[in-house]
């Protein structure tokens, strides 16, 4: 890796930038570039995930705690497994059990779940005796545990599923779309609507559950982004607003969401950035792309060299050692066991 000062920082894998963060990973560990292309956190690291509300989870011998951005330890590395911080609380594995903390590290609701997700909106869904709950910022029980799975709240409304089917209820446990359809991972709100699935196609309705979109699609993003969302159509992707009027036609063989006015598309095999007019704004000739995030996109070419591009498709910083393919990455949040398993598969790779 070369950053601005041309210096070469050695790596096997790096990441998307995250708050001004770059995660990178080498033979020593994993560790955090900044925009300059300068290593911040050394590669000390067993793992890690990105930077969220200024903090960041990493492993070490084992064990998790947290970072600030000049890489201090300010929470000790003493648990089992631990998660990304949001609404201000992180949850934090001790004997098996999951229970939040705060940026202080001070307990605010004991370790006593059996599973956890992210706080939104002040509020949780939780597992406990195989079923999950919903609980507020103070550990209380809003929605008692009777649901087979649950997501994160989004604008007033959380997915749940129950006997196979999944539908929405409020902050209080109110039944406000029916459970008719399909389970799916990470469905939520956003910007008043939701992509969904039922009888295994895919379309859109609202918070009260009117159809916005048919059902007519074979895939469909997990939520609209700039008002936008790319769908699948015939073994094609295209993208549809959100009256489900086609505004990019279904000419790819891939795409993801828009982020920062561009989105990834793929054509034949290979990958660039498109415009919200459809217009090729980074050549579609890499191996790999991924969003943009912070300003800058990371891309991968043949011959296994790869950069941090900016929006005009100038390198901002060159990587210059061998990486791997993580696919499909465009939304999910990797748990500690997944991530630690790539993390693992990429160093026993490139050493």
């Amino acid at each position: 890796m070369k950053n601005i000062n041309n210096n070469i920082i050695p790596f096997s894998y790096a990441f998307s930038f995250q708050e001004g963060m770059a995660h990178i990973i080498r033979k020593s560990g994993t560790g955090f570039i900044n925009k300059f292309g300068e290593l911040v956190v050394p590669c000390i690291y067993e793992m890690a995930f990105s930077y969220s509300e200024g903090l960041v989870m990493v492993q070490k011998k084992g064990k998790c705690g947290y970072l600030d951005k000049a890489g201090n330890e300010v929470i000790p590395i003493e648990y089992e497994d631990a998660d990304v911080f949001s609404n201000g609380l992180a949850g934090v594995c001790k004997d098996g059990k999951w229970g939040f903390i705060d940026k202080k590290g001070e307990s605010v609701i004991p370790c006593r779940y059996d599973r956890i997700n992210c706080f939104s909106e002040d509020l949780c869904g939780v597992f406990k005796d195989g079923k999950a709950g919903i609980i507020d910022k103070q550990g209380n029980e809003v929605v008692p545990f009777v649901y087979d799975d649950i997501f994160e709240f989004s604008e007033g409304l959380i997915c749940v599923c129950k006997d196979e089917k999944c539908g929405f209820i409020d902050t209080f446990g109110n039944e406000v779309i029916p459970f008719i359809y399909d389970r799916s991972e990470g469905v939520k709100c956003k910007d008043g609507l939701i992509c969904i699935a039922k009888d295994k196609k895919w379309g859109v309705i609202d918070k009260v559950g009117n159809e916005r979109v048919s059902f007519i699609y074979d895939d469909i993003a997990s939520q609209y982004s700039e008002g936008l969302a790319y769908a699948n159509l015939n073994g094609k992707y295209g993208f549809i607003n959100e009256s489900g009027e086609e505004i990019i036609p279904f000419i790819y063989e891939d795409l993801s969401i828009f982020s920062e006015g561009l989105a990834a598309a793929k054509m034949g095999s290979k990958w660039g950035f498109i415009n919200k007019e459809n217009k090729v704004l980074v050549s579609l000739i890499y191996e790999r792309v991924y969003s943009f995030s912070d300003g800058l996109a990371l891309i991968m070419e043949k011959g296994r060299n790869a950069y941090f591009i900016d929006k005009f498709g100038e390198v901002n910083i060159a990587l210059k050692r061998s990486y791997t393919l993580l696919e499909k990455l465009k939304f999910a949040i990797l748990s500690l066991a997944v991530a630690t398993v790539i993390y693992m598969l990429i160093k026993s790779i490139f050493g």
